[in-house]
């Protein structure tokens, strides 16, 4: 196996738990599609943040946007046994009852015994401004068209969510409407999905709504569960 936890979604739930499970000796392949979206917020972050978290470190000086993703991106790169990984996921890789990894649309293949789905707005999602519609879970990022159609074929259901982001420094407001597993799906508690032996999702994909800080939360609860000896 490459990895020991192969997590796909790099925000604020899938990198709390990646930078959470490798500073406790998990090898961990932390999976984006774009390595400049990594940690990277949209709307402004208030403290107080989760304790001990990736967030707390680097939010800590009022840090925000590109600063905050930038210093964050710096300690995930340097952190030992985490390995970031630019990769459009399309697919989960299966052997018998369970997932042993990820398939790529560029090509590579990376396997691990526990693959977590931190893809927040990203399934099925149509981003509106005014009248223009695009495929995006926020603006000027793409979707995992294919892992969503790969997941339904599994017989994964879903919900729709609606998010609205307001105008901010520049940027044009804009609405998204994606899909989230349906409730019946996932367990709260120990954060797998039903269906496939070790797989497991955390963060927006899951809950539909939460604040950043509620991300990072769930991230580190997740890597609590995950840890060596614990019970999943």
């Amino acid at each position: 196996m490459d990895y020991e936890v192969l997590i796909v979604g790099a925000g604020f739930a899938g990198s709390e738990a990646a930078y959470a499970l490798a500073k406790r000796g998990v090898r961990v392949g932390l999976v984006t599609t774009s390595l400049d979206s990594v940690f990277l917020p949209f709307t402004p972050i208030q403290p107080p943040f989760p304790q001990g978290s990736l967030l707390a470190e680097v939010g800590q000086d009022g840090l925000r946007g590109w600063e905050l993703h930038s210093r964050a991106k710096y300690r995930l790169e340097n952190q030992p046994n985490l390995h970031l990984l630019q990769l459009s996921v399309t697919r989960l890789l299966l052997e018998g009852p369970g997932v042993v990894g990820i398939q790529s649309w560029e090509g590579p293949r990376k396997t691990a015994p526990k693959v977590v789905l931190a893809v927040g707005s990203f399934l099925s999602p149509r981003l509106y401004i005014g009248s223009v519609a695009e495929e995006a879970g926020r603006l000027s990022e793409v979707a995992y068209p294919d892992l969503y159609e790969h997941l339904q074929q599994l017989g994964f259901a879903f919900t729709t969510q609606e998010a609205q982001v307001a105008e901010q420094g520049g940027t044009p407001g804009y609405r998204v409407e994606y899909r989230v597993f349906a409730e019946g799906e996932w367990d709260r508690a120990t954060f797998r999905l039903w269906r496939l032996e070790g797989l497991y999702a955390v963060g927006l994909c899951v809950l539909g709504q939460g604040s950043y800080a509620r991300m990072a939360e769930e991230g580190m609860r997740l890597a609590e569960s995950l840890r060596p000896g614990a019970e999943s």
